[in-house]
């Protein structure tokens, strides 16, 4: 069964790359590495279609993080800024969600269970809130499934930004 040897894997596998280096290098390197694997799994499946919808759930997902980013300003634990969401968070999250909604759960849920990972480095690094981590992993389920499940594309919407010295947000216009 795909689930329980992936999950197996990512367990044992997990413990023994965090004794090999710190939780928040782990969290730094997990969070490119789980949508990179999506992407690459799609490629190795010539799903072109898959493919497709990857890269552009990533691209998305990494758009409306930032543009949140900017627009809410949150403080983070270590009094930096650019608290919420947790990008880190929202980037291993797209790669879950896309392997979940494109191949199923027995795929998905080793990558969820590394983005559980990253946020958690995120909180214990004092880089973010747990409101931020599970804003980040919804933002990019949420994203993902319009894209996987739905698919919505670049075609049906526009998003533009907007600011001033007054405030800053973003327009969102949907057509489907």
């Amino acid at each position: 069964m795909v689930i329980n040897k992936a999950v197996l894997i990512t367990v044992l596998l997990v413990p023994c790359q965090l004794s090999a280096m710190s939780l928040g290098r782990f969290g730094d390197i997990t969070q490119i590495a789980v949508p990179l694997k999506a992407i690459g799994f799609a490629l190795y499946k010539n799903d072109a279609y898959g493919f497709g919808q990857a890269i552009e759930g990533a691209i998305y997902t990494s758009a409306l993080t930032h543009a949140l980013k900017c627009s809410v300003q949150r403080e983070r634990p270590n009094g930096k800024n650019g608290s919420f969401p947790s990008g880190h968070t929202s980037a291993a999250a797209q790669g879950a969600a896309f392997l979940q909604y494109r191949y199923g759960v027995g795929y998905g849920m080793p990558a969820w269970l590394l983005t559980g990972v990253v946020g958690y480095s995120r909180v214990e690094g004092k880089h973010h809130y747990w409101s931020d981590v599970a804003a980040g992993a919804a933002l990019a389920a949420g994203v993902q499934y319009l894209v996987t499940r739905e698919e919505i594309n670049l075609s049906q919407f526009i998003v533009i930004p907007q600011w001033s010295d007054k405030y800053s947000g973003i327009q969102l216009s949907f057509r489907y």
